[in-house]
């Protein structure tokens, strides 16, 4: 009897190390499906700086704000790497797609052009909010690089938020994305401006 008792505890600790968890952990990104039309003569280069994270959203897990001043981060619902290079991806496809006759190169590349824009993107951020939905904020900053000197031509604060569909992280993540889409859009339509104005 005493060597049956140990047995039993065994095969109940082995069914329930191998039976349905319901804390899956689950990975999530941002979509770039879409096609981008590549220029075969582009007139203007940008070169997209990699995406600095500051604070909270600087993590692989996924983050709320809560009304309270509290802050609620994921046990099981993840990003599918970390933010700053699903973010640089994301920015690198929608500013490919949406600037026409440009080329957006990023900073791996050594070989540039003596004339061309330089684009940073601090994000400080980027999480779910009880209020807002998918909200994301920080700065942009676009720079003119030319004969060796780089000169700094527009900065701006942004926040961009969208309220959610639905609750559950999938529609976190669609409300975020679109968020992220307008911060793009907007920065696309700063670069044509500040091209159009030099």
């Amino acid at each position: 009897m005493k060597g049956l008792l140990p047995a039993v505890f065994s095969v109940f600790f082995a069914i329930g190390c191998t039976g349905n968890s319901k804390n899956n952990i689950e990975y999530y990104q941002f979509s770039t499906s879409a096609k981008v039309s590549n220029s075969l003569a582009p007139e203007h280069t940008v070169l997209l700086k990699p995406i600095k994270i500051i604070g909270l959203s600087d993590q692989q897990a996924i983050a709320q704000i809560n009304a309270n001043h509290s802050v609620s981060i994921a046990n099981f619902n993840y990003w599918s790497e970390h933010p700053k290079h699903m973010l640089y991806k994301s920015a690198q496809h929608i500013l490919s797609r949406e600037l026409h006759n440009w080329q957006v190169i990023n900073a791996r590349v050594s070989a540039l052009q003596s004339s061309y824009f330089e684009v940073e993107i601090h994000v400080s951020d980027f999480a779910g909010h009880e209020d807002h939905g998918g909200i994301i904020s920080g700065n942009w900053y676009i720079f003119h690089y030319q004969n060796n000197k780089k000169r700094l031509l527009k900065t701006k604060h942004f926040v961009a938020s969208q309220p959610l569909s639905d609750d559950g992280y999938h529609a976190l993540v669609r409300a975020l994305e679109t968020s992220w889409n307008q911060v793009n859009i907007e920065l696309k339509t700063e670069l044509e401006k500040v091209k159009t104005a030099m």
